[in-house]
């Protein structure tokens, strides 16, 4: 072999390390040197998948143009191009390329997951399920697609297909404890539970990394809790958020600096605001593990209602319009009414009322009344207690790092309880506070009262939340599916002993 071939292999292996290990940077900078003097395909990839690593989505785009140029027939350029469109929410472009991939490899089993997880991202769940299940018929042990399928049951409700899936990855890798994490949302155990005996043994007797311990952490609180043993399972919740600390760093001072910078950048629009937009829509706030997506499945029974579930859109237009702005004029507003128009089209493109379930929505209420006039928000208010037990006691895949300390959790909602204060006194007709403990014990008013507040007529069916079927992301898919249930009231019993520094929410 020709050594500056052989170099070049032996290159792309410590650079794939490094990319592995996170170090984009310094894959960045080497695949650049390199593709300087040498075009080669596999260099464009690895730098495209770094600056995706890194956020910088634009940038992968343009590389992989770049590379396209040099190969337009690579499917993996088409297929890198397709996910950093599907990262800037382009799923029309996205699916182009993913499309474009296929014609010339069909049964390429990337550009086939990568095309059935836009799918699901889109809830045309049959589509994904039909693409998933290709590949497996193939590919019967792939254990990304498996794992995406498990997850796709869970968000519609079929958890019975779920646990089967987690249940075959559990059978290849046993060490991926992910998967004994999800088994525990959907499973009530005993002590004799054979899935709760196999965690204890793999506690005991495996060697496993923080990451598996973080999971299986979680997932041994949750089996404890089912018994009733709280000391033990406290114990597992604790040393699961202590792992999920360690690996985030979390600083409050950071989040106590964006609450502070979101006032100040809000008094830059005070003058500034457009009339009206061409649909209405419901934001859904508050803290996570509120009673929110409780609440979106109520309202999105309503047959004039969309129910677009947790979407992560707003956040992103605060980041490119408002957070590093110091001068926003009236065009501005317009460009975020049409990328959120535009972005939520791809979902749903009636004229029913479009509901946003994502909680931290609240942060931006101020901004989205200056770009999308006819909004309304609902903010769902729990027992503090309640609602920060809850989201100590579960693991969240986007990131929500304050929630795994308790100290943390308390400064946090303070700071969650004097920002609503502030946009409630700015907008007192667009913010209706519901109260999760009165929509549990006195459904049909609390009902009757919020659709009053959204302008909607009444409909039984939303009483009859449990039947609805659309998909569920969020963590709460099993408590939405059922009948109102109180065992969510008051769910801390029985820890308050572990719980005291919570008492200065009360």
């Amino acid at each position: 072999m020709d050594k500056s071939v052989a170099d070049l292999q032996k290159k792309y292996e410590e650079l794939k390390k490094k990319y592995f290990n996170n170090e984009n940077d310094e894959v960045i900078e080497e695949c650049k040197n390199i593709l300087k003097k040498n075009k080669i395909d596999v260099f464009y990839n690895l730098l495209c998948l770094a600056y995706n690593n890194k956020g910088n989505f634009l940038k992968a785009i343009n590389i992989m143009n770049d590379a396209l140029n040099q190969n337009p027939n690579n499917v993996d350029f088409l297929n890198n191009l397709g996910m950093s469109y599907a990262n800037i929410y382009k799923y029309k472009k996205a699916e182009e390329f993913y499309k474009k991939g296929l014609k010339i490899d069909k049964n390429n089993s990337q550009i086939l997951n990568n095309l059935a997880n836009l799918k699901k991202d889109l809830d045309k769940t049959e589509e994904a399920v039909h693409l998933y299940n290709k590949i497996l018929s193939r590919q019967p042990n792939a254990m990304a697609t498996i794992y995406n399928l498990a997850n796709l049951y869970n968000t519609m409700g079929e958890f019975e297909k779920s646990k089967k899936l987690f249940f075959e990855i559990l059978k290849l890798r046993s060490d991926l404890t992910e998967a004994d994490r999800i088994i525990a949302q959907m499973t009530k155990y005993n002590n004799e539970s054979t899935h709760f005996i196999n965690m204890k043994n793999k506690l005991s007797n495996m060697k496993l990394t923080d990451r598996s311990l973080l999971h299986l952490h979680f997932a041994l609180g949750k089996a404890y809790d089912d018994q009733k043993k709280y000391d033990k399972s406290f114990e597992n919740y604790k040393k699961a958020n202590d792992i999920s600390k360690k690996f985030s760093k979390y600083n409050f001072e950071i989040d106590r600096k964006k609450f502070l910078k979101i006032k100040d950048k809000y008094k830059l629009l005070e003058n500034i605001q457009i009339n009206k937009n061409s649909r209405n829509f419901l934001f859904i706030v508050g803290m996570p593990r509120s009673g929110t997506s409780l609440t979106e499945q109520i309202i999105s029974s309503h047959e004039d209602v969309f129910g677009g579930g947790e979407l992560p859109y707003i956040s992103r237009i605060y980041e490119n319009y408002f957070e590093f702005n110091d001068v926003i004029k009236t065009k501005d507003l317009l460009k975020c009414e049409k990328d959120y128009i535009e972005f939520t089209s791809h979902i749903d493109d009636t004229n029913k009322v479009f509901t946003d379930k994502a909680p931290l929505n609240f942060f931006y209420i101020g901004y989205i009344l200056k770009f999308l006039p006819n909004s309304k928000f609902i903010n769902i208010i729990r027992n503090p207690i309640d609602n920060c037990w809850s989201l100590y006691k579960n693991h969240f895949p986007t990131k929500i790092n304050f929630a795994n300390d308790l100290n943390d959790l308390v400064n946090y909602y303070k700071c969650y309880q004097d920002l609503m204060n502030y946009w409630r006194k700015l907008f007192p007709n667009h913010i209706y506070d519901l109260h999760y403990e009165n929509l549990i014990n006195n459904t049909k008013v609390e009902v009757e009262k919020l659709l009053k507040f959204c302008s909607l007529k009444w409909d039984d069916k939303c009483l009859d939340h449990h039947k609805n079927k659309r998909v569920i992301k969020t963590i709460s898919y099993n408590q939405a599916r059922k009948p109102i249930y109180k065992t969510s009231v008051k769910s801390f019993k029985g820890y308050e002993n572990y719980l005291g520094v919570l008492e200065k929410l009360n």
